[in-house]
C-alpha cells in the first residue's frame, strides 16, 4: 500500500504528467500543534495535545471524534482563525506563526472556505447580499460581484 506522499504523487503524475516529477509539496503541514486555555491561575486547560497533520493538494480529509475531543479548536487553527499555543503550522508554503493578521485575513479570503453546518447569513440581508460579501472582501468592482451572486444563486 501505498503512503500519503506516494499516492499523492501518483495522482499529480496521473494529471499533470512530466510537471509532477517534483514531489508534491503538502497544502497544510501542522507538527506538535497543541492548544491550551488557561481558566484561572494557575489552572491550564490542554486541548491539542500535539497534533501532527500532512494534507496534499486533491487529498479529502475528514476530522471526527467525540464531542469535546478538540474538532473544532482544530478547525480554528487549520482555518487561521486561532493560533495554536505551542507546534509549527504551514499553510500553503506560508508559516502562519510569522503572518501578521493583514496576512492571516488574505489567507482566510483567498486559500481556506468553510461549510458551516448552519448557513450563519446575515438576517437583515438579501440572499444576493449574502453572495456578495466575501467578494467584497476580496476586492471584487460592485457590478462584477452582483453579476457573479445573480449567476451562483
Amino acid at each position: 500500500m501505498q503512503n500519503t506522499e506516494q499516492f499523492a504523487q501518483t495522482i499529480a503524475q496521473s494529471l499533470l504528467g512530466a510537471e509532477a516529477d517534483c514531489p508534491a509539496r503538502p497544502l497544510i503541514a501542522m507538527r506538535g500543534i497543541r492548544k491550551s486555555y488557561y481558566i484561572g491561575q494557575p489552572n491550564e486547560l490542554e486541548i491539542l495535545h500535539g497534533i501532527d497533520l500532512t494534507v496534499y493538494p486533491g487529498e479529502f480529509v475528514a476530522i471526527v471524534g467525540e464531542s469535546g475531543s478538540g474538532k473544532s479548536t482544530l478547525m480554528n487553527i487549520i482555518g487561521v482563525l486561532d493560533k495554536p499555543t505551542a507546534g509549527e503550522y504551514v499553510l500553503d508554503g506560508v508559516n502562519i506563526h510569522e503572518a501578521d493578521d493583514n496576512d492571516l485575513a488574505a489567507i482566510r479570503n483567498r486559500k481556506i472556505g468553510f461549510v458551516f453546518q448552519t448557513y450563519n447569513l446575515i438576517g437583515r440581508q438579501s440572499a444576493l447580499k449574502n453572495v456578495e460579501l466575501p467578494m467584497l472582501y476580496a476586492g471584487v468592482p460592485g457590478g462584477e460581484r452582483t453579476r457573479r451572486a445573480k449567476e451562483w444563486l
